[in-house]
């Protein structure tokens, strides 16, 4: 089975890993959507802005570096796939 990991670091340390799981192959993309809306909106809580004209970009930007750095250095969100 793979997984879809949601998780926050602060201030270095682990505060919170929410996991996807993915049962059947059909369902992979619904999934993947629930799991990167949970990713946006931590990283969204953490400090990310997300401006209305360049959003498209932005977002496909964040999901492409699998990672987020709140600008006040003390959060980081990652979202990762892995198997279990």
């Amino acid at each position: 089975m793979r997984v879809i990991n949601v998780v926050r670091f602060d201030n270095g340390a682990l505060n919170d890993i929410e996991s996807f799981g993915v049962f059947e192959e059909q369902l992979v993309d619904d999934v993947v959507e629930v799991a990167e809306k949970d990713f946006v909106e931590k990283c969204k809580a953490v400090g990310l802005v997300i401006n209305e004209e360049t959003e498209d970009e932005q977002l496909e930007e964040l999901l492409d570096n699998s990672y987020y750095d709140s600008p006040d250095g003390f959060h980081s969100v990652y979202i990762s796939w892995s198997d279990i």
